[in-house]
C-alpha cells in the first residue's frame, strides 16, 4: 500500500472546499477531470506535469495554479512524492464581497500558472494556512473569515499576475513533443464540433498516427479518443445547462454523429443521461 496521508476538510461554508495532501509515492489524477468550480492548486514540495486545456506546465514548489471552471486538466508524476494544497469554490460564493466591484475575481484565471518569488510564496502560504485553520475551526466567524481570506488570496494572485506580465507563459517549449501535442490539443478545442479522427489530425500535423497516439497519451494522460470526447462532453454540459437546445441538437452541436453514442459516453462520464443532467442543472 502506498504511503499516503491527507486531511480532508469539510466545506466551510457551502460552495467552498480545501484539501491538503502529502504523497510519498507516484500518483496520477483520474482521467475524467473537469468540473464547474474554480480550482486553486499550490505546490508545496515535489514537481508534477500539469496539463491544462491544451498546454503542459512543469509545476514546481512555490507555483500557484489557477484553473477556470469547465477546463480539462490532469497532473502526472515527475518526482515520486509531492505535497500540495487544493482549493475549490463555486460561482456565487464570493458575491457578497465582490458584488458591485469593478474588479472581477474571474480575471485571475486567465493565466494558469504563476511562479511566485520567495516573498510572494510567504504571503500565499500564510493565506492558505489561514484557510485551512478556519475550515477546521467551525466557529460562528469561520465562514466569513474563509470568504475574506479567499478574497485576499485572489486579489494577491491578481497583483502577482500584473507584476509578472512581462514574463512569458510557463509551458515546456524546450521539448518539441510538448509543442506538437499542444498544437493538436488546441486544434481539438477549436474544432470539437467537426469530424475529428486520429488519421485526420496526423495528416494535418504531419505526424505518424501511431506516434501521435503514443505521445498524446504520454503528454496529456488522455488517449486521443478520451480527450476528444471529454472536450465535447464539457461543451455539451454547458449547452444542456443553458437549456436552449434539445438533447439531439446538443449532440450535433458538439460533434457527436450518433445520439445513442452521445448518450452512452455522457452517462459513462457523468453518471446520468443528458436529459437527466439538463433536468438537474438546467437554467
Amino acid at each position: 500500500m502506498s504511503d499516503i496521508y491527507s486531511e480532508r476538510l469539510n466545506p466551510v461554508p457551502q460552495g467552498f472546499s480545501i484539501h491538503k495532501a502529502h504523497r510519498t509515492s507516484p500518483f496520477n489524477m483520474p482521467l475524467n477531470h473537469y468540473h464547474d468550480a474554480y480550482e486553486i492548486y499550490y505546490m508545496c514540495s515535489g514537481e508534477r506535469y500539469y496539463f491544462i486545456k491544451d498546454r503542459t506546465y512543469r509545476v514546481q514548489p512555490g507555483d500557484l495554479v489557477l484553473i477556470d471552471k469547465h477546463v480539462l486538466h490532469k497532473t502526472q508524476n515527475i518526482t515520486n512524492g509531492h505535497e500540495r494544497i487544493l482549493l475549490h469554490y463555486r460561482d456565487g460564493f464570493l458575491d457578497s464581497l465582490f458584488g458591485g466591484s469593478a474588479w472581477d475575481p474571474r480575471s485571475v484565471f486567465g493565466q494558469p500558472v504563476i511562479r511566485l518569488n520567495i516573498k510572494q510564496q510567504a504571503v500565499v502560504e500564510s493565506l492558505l494556512d489561514r484557510l485551512l485553520e478556519e475550515s477546521k475551526a467551525q466557529t460562528p466567524e469561520s465562514p466569513i473569515y474563509v470568504k475574506i481570506t479567499l478574497m485576499e488570496l485572489l486579489l494577491f494572485a491578481g497583483r502577482c499576475m500584473r507584476e509578472l506580465a512581462s514574463v512569458p507563459e510557463r509551458t515546456e517549449p524546450d521539448n518539441p513533443m510538448f509543442e506538437r501535442v499542444a498544437s493538436v490539443a488546441a486544434y481539438i478545442n477549436g474544432h470539437y464540433a467537426e469530424d475529428l479522427s486520429l488519421t485526420l489530425l496526423s495528416t494535418l500535423f504531419h505526424i505518424n498516427p501511431h506516434y501521435l497516439s503514443r505521445i498524446f497519451n504520454k503528454v496529456t494522460g488522455f488517449s486521443f479518443v478520451e480527450y476528444v470526447n471529454l472536450v465535447r462532453l464539457k461543451e455539451a454540459q454547458k449547452l444542456l445547462s443553458a437549456g436552449e437546445l434539445n438533447v439531439t441538437e446538443v449532440a450535433e452541436s458538439v460533434g457527436f454523429e450518433s445520439l445513442t453514442h452521445f448518450g452512452r459516453v455522457f452517462k459513462a462520464s457523468t453518471g446520468m443521461s443528458p436529459k437527466q443532467y439538463r433536468q438537474r442543472f438546467g437554467n
